[in-house]
């Protein structure tokens, strides 16, 4: 039985024509864990290689390049701050419709009034508290009508910034996924409605 040809169309990862572009060559006694080609290509893109090194600083050097290439090939809107990341959100962790409310509001497709994808010709104001435009920061940490139910669920919590401790938190994001249900925060309106208080919702928990 004769061998099969190789494949004249054989697929290569975007990811791994990326890391081939960035690798650089290094001392001859170095085995490196991936292949090298093209290294008239390589020492024009590093001229200059770096110390040597373990895998570990070789991926932490290729991790970085390809941030560098992402941020911008693709840059992020201005109304988005999260920065980009190569590990998945530890909030991918909660069940999938807390998940679903985290991923819509972070991006500001959502059905918070200030949002883009809610109703247009709707107020902006929360329609909990009426005192202030309802965005990400505002319903989850400063409205009023919703104080109980934070302080039950979500205390300790200044902000949700990209810097913020409840994004890297196993603890303050199941309590952020429970203010969220409990408050009704972002639900699609046409499957439920908020309930009638915040008060009421813990009292039946």
């Amino acid at each position: 039985m004769q061998p099969r040809p190789p494949s004249k169309n054989k697929a290569h990862l975007p990811l791994d024509a990326l890391l081939h572009s960035k690798l650089f060559v290094l001392d001859p006694d170095w085995h490196s864990p991936l292949p090298v080609i093209s290294q008239h290509f390589l020492c024009e893109v590093y001229p200059e290689p770096l110390p040597r090194g373990s895998y570990s600083q070789l991926k932490l050097q290729c991790r970085s390049l390809l941030m560098e290439e992402w941020e911008e090939a693709a840059p992020d809107p201005a109304r988005y701050p999260y920065r980009h990341s190569l590990k998945p959100h530890p909030y991918m962790g909660l069940d999938k419709f807390s998940v679903g409310r985290l991923h819509q509001m972070k991006s500001g497709k959502s059905n918070l009034r200030t949002h883009p994808s809610c109703d247009s010709d709707a107020p902006t104001t929360c329609p909990s508290c009426l005192s202030a435009p309802e965005t990400f920061e505002h319903a989850l940490l400063h409205c009023s009508a919703e104080e109980p139910a934070r302080t039950h669920h979500l205390q300790g919590v200044p902000g949700i910034g990209p810097d913020a401790r409840v994004w890297s938190s196993a603890a303050l994001l199941g309590a952020l996924a429970r203010l969220i249900k409990s408050t009704a925060t972002a639900f699609p309106p046409a499957m439920f409605s908020p309930p009638s208080s915040s008060t009421s919702s813990i009292s039946s928990r």
